[in-house]
């Protein structure tokens, strides 16, 4: 027979593996590794059902077997607004690079980001799109019609100012506009959206 403590020890023991692995884990696992019978690994799951209720920021869930302690679906919202901060201050010194050229350069392309920095920037361009800080402004009449980039709005947020004209002056990575391939921005997403029609036709 389990005393009280114990009860409570295999439950804490449990909460714990839970919760550090981040996956879902079976019965059998828990019992053999942790060596308690099946019996009282089904007994604390039980209990911990009822601490962790669907009124809980995290809850306890049952997938195919095995069990899996997981952020409640009602705060995903919340949750995501610090995942996206916590991804955008981790960005690296290759990404934050690439975003001030982008910033100080709207409508350029990848290939003129690679032309300044001398290397590819395939996995920086794919990051900043994923974190919402730049987008696909225009796509140009060329072989293989390059995308040309800008900062979003979420961008500007982020850095407190409503317009890229409020940028610190920082010459040296502008490029001038005789020098850019998306030559009139506007003309270029007007042609952009007729060759769509076109290809749709």
């Amino acid at each position: 027979m389990e005393t009280v403590e114990q009860i409570k020890e295999i439950q804490n023991q449990i909460e714990a593996v839970m919760f550090a692995l981040g996956r879902e884990i079976s019965v059998d696992e828990l019992s053999q590794t942790l060596g308690i019978e099946k019996q009282y690994i089904e007994n604390a799951i039980d209990t911990l059902y009822e601490k962790y209720s669907f009124d809980s920021g995290v809850v306890l869930v049952k997938v195919n077997d095995c069990y899996q302690l997981v952020t409640n679906n009602k705060y995903y919202d919340k949750v995501n607004l610090f995942v996206e901060n916590t991804k955008r201050k981790n960005l690296s010194v290759a990404v934050q690079e690439v975003l001030s050229i982008i910033a100080y350069n709207p409508k350029i392309t990848k290939s003129e980001i690679e032309n300044i920095r001398g290397v590819n920037s395939d996995f920086a361009v794919s990051r900043l799109l994923e974190c919402g800080l730049v987008e696909e402004v225009a796509r140009l009449n060329l072989p293989g019609r390059p995308a040309a980039y800008a900062v979003t709005s979420e961008f500007l947020k982020s850095c407190g100012i409503n317009s890229i004209n409020e940028l610190p002056d920082f010459e040296n990575i502008k490029i001038s506009d005789e020098q850019l391939l998306v030559s009139d921005f506007e003309n270029n997403k007007k042609e952009d959206k007729q060759q769509d029609v076109n290809d749709e036709e």
